[in-house]
């Protein structure tokens, strides 16, 4: 499409690698958006394929709350996003107004960026990056998200390294800022951290650095929630959306919506006609929701007391006749009894959780040796057998967690990718197990295995990791350690383990940049050079 079928009526903003226009577009006599990348990345093949994804993703979504996409095309030689022009606000900019600071604000925002989250996962789509920023409110009211750039398509390859951080920190997941592989639930995480801002005017997880943005997130604990202003059953919906382990978040957006009731999101609905819903309206839904939480309270209460009465009083079983689920997992195959076992899963800091499900202890198995039973999980079997032909009936087992991700060896034998669920098995004795992500200095730690004992092994990457944002003019391959680790211009740091590293910047019309930095735990670089104006070695 030449460039004269658009006639440029404003620059909206300029990033990186984009920048993004209101434009006329001639030929339908219509306003539209227009979203053209840099011509000097076009021969970054990542990005143009990320762009062109970005298109993809959102031409597929047809939805009153979804920003739609009309076309990819090209705008002077460059490609470009046709999309729609929404009139209005982004809600970071709405929240300078101190008004609409309120539940009301929250649960209309919460009502229109579910349905649009629960149409866009439904066909395979997960946006990655919500945002006040990227939620947009029209002069009529209605509600809209945008920016799908980040999205993951079901189905296409993924464009970054596993284990990438991908997003705006400050609303990432959990899991999202360990770099693990996403889904649904950490779309509906972040729009937790964007209604709460919408109460507070804060936003609860940014720092001062990266690393202190990350920090925050791995800590994060939803009792803070407990002072916020809102009324209970929206307080109990902030803490689903939030919770740090995602197996405990909503299933779904549908079922988020679910949560608010029927009578409560058609209501919200009208109201995104730029109306606010009249007093004696939300009077109705709220005495009716009031009723439905007494009644609920009720129902939890009486399950309460009788889950106590059975947990006191767990029958007549003899102590000495409980089997030993340690002793049961020989080399002959015996099972662990998982009904006394509590399902291993990882936690927020990227480690495990080994709890006995109701009981003080795991049967027969005392207190203080309750974190020796191997782990069971959903997703694996007991245990993963390593190193088949080295294992015995004197068999131990190793748990391993790492953040954010890495390859494992043990004995330097590959053993597999975390997070890995459930235990590795291997002989008794000691093993050497090695931790390798391609953007941080090796983690090697040495393990004692005993005979039928569960051994747990953590590293942590980032808890020494240092953080360098490069710019450089008018662009370059950066460099660290003589791996490729970034192509400017980027928006996101480059994540290396502290000590000092070795930094080369290319450029081909130019001689290489090189520098050695030295990177303390929890730095944060910014650095900026210019072949332009002769940066030398």
């Amino acid at each position: 499409m030449a460039e004269d079928s658009f006639t440029i009526l404003e620059l909206i903003s300029q990033s990186p690698t984009a920048s993004v226009y209101k434009a006329h577009q001639n030929v339908l006599d219509r306003t539209v958006l227009l979203k053209i990348l840099h011509k000097h990345l076009l021969k970054d093949q990542e990005l143009v394929a990320r762009f062109s994804r970005e298109a993809k993703a959102c031409a597929i979504l047809h939805s009153e709350n979804i920003v739609q996409v009309y076309d990819l095309t090209e705008v002077d030689g460059a490609l470009a996003i046709v999309m729609e022009y929404v009139e209005g606000q982004s809600l970071d900019d709405a929240l300078l107004d101190h008004n609409t600071r309120c539940e009301e604000m929250l649960l209309r925002v919460a009502v229109s960026v579910l349905n649009a989250l629960g149409y866009a996962h439904e066909r395979g789509v997960i946006h990655r990056d919500i945002k006040p920023g990227n939620i947009l409110i029209s002069n009529t009211g209605s509600i809209k998200v945008t920016d799908f750039g980040l999205a993951v398509l079901s189905g296409s390859p993924s464009l970054t390294i596993d284990g990438t951080l991908i997003g705006t920190p400050a609303y990432m997941s959990p899991e999202q800022s360990r770099g693990e592989p996403v889904d649904s639930r950490t779309d509906l995480f972040s729009l937790g951290v964007t209604l709460v801002e919408i109460i507070t005017g804060e936003r609860i997880l940014a720092g001062r650095s990266y690393a202190e943005c990350i920090h925050k997130i791995q800590a994060f604990n939803t009792s803070s929630l407990d002072a916020l202003s809102v009324s209970p059953h929206v307080l109990v919906f902030l803490k689903r959306l939030l919770a740090p382990d995602r197996n405990e978040r909503f299933s779904t957006a549908n079922e988020a919506l679910q949560f608010l009731s029927p009578d409560l999101v058609s209501g919200i609905a009208g109201s995104n006609s730029g109306h606010p819903l009249p007093p004696e309206r939300r009077e109705t839904l709220w005495s009716k929701k009031n009723k439905l939480l007494i009644l609920g309270a009720a129902i939890v209460f009486v399950l309460v007391l009788s889950l106590s009465f059975l947990l006191r009083h767990p029958g007549q079983e003899a102590e000495g006749n409980r089997p030993n689920p340690v002793a049961a997992d020989t080399a002959s195959g015996g099972n662990i009894d998982r009904s006394k076992i509590r399902v291993m899963t990882p936690s927020n800091t990227g480690g495990t959780d080994a709890r006995p499900a109701g009981r003080e202890e795991v049967a027969g198995v005392p207190p203080s040796q309750a974190g020796n039973v191997p782990p069971v999980s959903h997703e694996t079997k007991d245990s993963v057998n390593f190193l088949s032909s080295r294992v015995t009936a004197d068999s131990g087992f190793i748990s391993i967690a790492c953040t954010p991700w890495a390859k494992i060896f043990i004995d330097n034998e590959y053993a597999g990718m975390t997070p890995i669920f459930g235990s590795i098995k291997v002989p008794a004795g000691t093993h050497t197990v090695t931790f390798n992500n391609p953007d941080f200095v090796p983690i090697v730690k040495e393990v004692r295995v005993r005979s039928r004992v569960l051994a747990n092994v953590d590293a942590d990457f980032l808890g020494d990791a240092g953080y360098i944002f490069v710019h450089v003019d008018p662009w370059g391959h950066v460099y660290v350690d003589d791996q490729l680790r970034e192509t400017t211009p980027s928006t996101k740091p480059i994540i290396v383990s502290a000590g000092t590293r070795h930094l080369r910047i290319e450029n081909p019309a130019f001689h290489d940049i090189l520098r050695d930095l030295n990177v303390k735990p929890g730095d944060t670089l910014r650095l900026n050079f210019s072949f332009l104006k002769g940066d030398k070695n």
